[in-house]
């Protein structure tokens, strides 16, 4: 869910924003997305959202597609978003800690 319980406000954001989406989610509208991102960039957030083509809810869960065909809900797991999206945290957290990522 990308909502937010009240709007955020300019300058109120402090921490960095890393979003690491399924593009394909089924419980998250294209409409959600849209808004939460107008709503970072009016609050002067700074945020990296990436959206993975092809990947649905629970993409980084391997047990994500059996549990989908179990419950019947739209979860997959996608190896590539996975493998993917643990890159992009591995930089995100080297940026904010670069001392640690040269131990």
């Amino acid at each position: 869910m990308l909502a937010t319980e009240s709007p955020a406000k300019k300058g109120e954001v402090k921490a960095e924003i890393l979003v690491l989406h399924g593009a394909d989610d089924p419980f998250v509208k294209p409409e959600a997305v849209e808004a939460f991102k107008k709503e970072m960039t009016e609050a002067g957030a700074n945020m990296k959202f990436v959206a993975y083509g092809g990947a649905t809810h629970a993409f980084t869960n391997p047990d994500a597609t059996e549990n989908g065909k179990k419950f019947d809900l739209p979860l997959a797991y996608s190896e590539e978003a996975d493998r993917e999206s643990w890159a992009e945290l591995e930089r995100f957290l080297s940026g904010l800690y670069p001392e640690k990522s040269k131990e």
